[in-house]
């Protein structure tokens, strides 16, 4: 039964990991390749062609050799903390080497775009717009009302139940089901789901906020249709946030309830891993249907939404690596990533930094209160 367990975490974990890595260079923009500023016919070189193919096979193989070997390992281990770090190892050595091969590329990129010359004297063109911060970016929040009652519905489980919850609390179970440490009850412990889905709300409504205010690029070829690509990108990637963050909520706050009706612990961890895995693989397939700031997206006709962007603009200095972004005269906090779908933060600016030392404070001292 272990094992099986086991298995099941390998292909929700291993396999979305890899398939995603590997198909990014064909859902970046096209004006950006391995984290490179390039003009959009640029894609069609024939090196560039031949880089991104290699990507593909040097990534997807090391991935897949990963998997199975993870795979293998999990039918002859019996003990699950030995297996933990067989997991933690695989994983932690596909994101280096996967890392490592995107950043040869990477440079392969710019040796192309050096000697071709490309965007050496083109014009930098901004276009700039008032209108656009008037049209609904996001979802509104009010669509997180929803997940607050869900919280408030846990705590009413936790506090009218509290007599009925084992004097020992469970805090984990093996693959088998069986608990293997426990704390004394109390209603810190008995509440503990509540807290995790308190700071889950608080990232998704923050990543909601993010959606809404990144700073916005523009395709050169077709400013005004990629912009309005990039509109309906966020709105769909922020009602993705809000479902399915519902249901990692709903999926944490069975946790007590499991309790109270005494499921196996099994059933609480079904639910999360298949909550997970839906999610994931959604994500995958929203990811190749909408592409990276709904590059991959159909224009449909309607309002011409604009906003302050870099129109064929090179900002190749301020991406450290072609993934970090560190620009200090940019007054924006949030930017499209250039590899992969989603936004990331400018390091450069202090207040980012503080609030990513929060988000640290508060997901390590999370586990501690509870404790």
């Amino acid at each position: 039964m272990a094992n099986n367990w086991m298995l099941l975490l390998v292909l929700v974990i291993m396999i979305p990991v890899v398939l995603t890595t590997t198909v990014i260079p064909l859902l970046t923009r096209r004006i950006e390749s391995f984290g490179v500023t390039i003009p959009e016919e640029g894609q069609n070189h024939p090196d560039i062609r031949a880089l991104r193919k290699s990507y593909l096979w040097w990534n997807g193989g090391l991935g897949a050799l990963l998997t199975a070997s993870l795979m293998i390992i999990t039918f002859r281990i019996s003990s699950d903390n030995a297996w933990g770090i067989a997991l933690a190892a695989h994983t932690v050595l596909y994101i280096i080497v996967s890392f490592g091969i995107y950043y040869k590329i990477h440079r392969a990129v710019k040796a192309i775009k050096e000697k071709e010359q490309w965007l050496k004297d083109a014009p930098q063109r901004i276009m700039v717009s008032t209108a656009f911060r008037t049209e609904k970016l996001t979802q509104p929040h009010y669509w997180f009302i929803p997940h607050l009652l869900l919280i408030m519905g846990t705590i009413l489980v936790c506090v009218l139940g509290y007599d009925r919850f084992p004097e020992l609390m469970p805090m984990k179970y093996d693959f088998n089901g069986e608990v293997t440490r426990s704390v004394a009850k109390s209603y810190t412990s008995v509440l503990w789901p509540v807290f995790v889905q308190a700071f889950l709300l608080i990232v998704f409504v923050f990543t909601n906020v993010v959606i809404g205010r990144s700073k916005q690029v523009a395709e050169a070829s077709d400013p005004e249709g990629s912009l309005h690509r990039n509109l309906r990108f966020r709105r769909i990637w922020s009602a993705y946030l809000i479902i399915f963050g519902f249901m990692i909520m709903a999926a944490i706050g069975m946790i007590p309830v499991g309790m109270l009706l005494d499921w196996s612990g099994n059933v609480s961890a079904l639910a999360t891993i298949l909550v997970v895995g839906l999610m994931v693989v959604s994500s995958i397939a929203l990811s190749v249907k909408t592409g990276q700031g709904g590059s991959r997206l159909k224009s449909e006709g309607g309002g011409k939404p604009q906003t302050t962007v870099a129109s064929a603009a090179d900002h190749d200095r301020h991406w450290k690596l072609g993934v970090i972004y560190f620009n200090p005269n940019d007054p924006a906090l949030f930017v499209e990533k250039r590899f992969g779908i989603g936004w990331t933060m400018n390091m450069a600016r202090p207040v980012v930094w503080i609030i990513v030392v929060l988000i640290i404070l508060v997901a390590v001292g999370l586990p501690l209160i509870i404790e």
